[in-house]
């Protein structure tokens, strides 16, 4: 691909592992957030903050909106995409 648009969600996961490690908890099933803080080992305001980063780039979807206290988060076709391409490409 090498589009401008491929480009800027490359560098938005290439520039924070926990990103991309919120994309890979959420690769077998969906999860709500405090779940995805004990499998990438980071407190859930913080994890709050990559799922909203997440979902702003249309990796993840949260598939519940209007339930405020137990959000079910899941990658997107596209969030499956660019890690797969971010961890063949981008691995160090």
């Amino acid at each position: 691909m090498g589009t401008k648009d491929d480009m800027s969600i490359i560098s938005l996961l290439a520039r924070s592992k926990k990103r991309i490690k919120v994309l890979k908890s959420l690769e077998k099933e969906d999860k709500i957030p405090s779940k995805i803080s004990k499998d990438i080992e980071d407190n859930s305001n913080h994890v709050s903050k990559y799922l909203k980063t997440l979902k702003d780039a249309e990796l993840v979807e949260c598939l519940n909106e209007e339930d405020k206290r137990y959000r079910f988060y899941s990658i997107t076709d596209k969030g499956k995409y660019y890690l797969d391409k971010v961890e063949k490409d981008y691995s160090d």
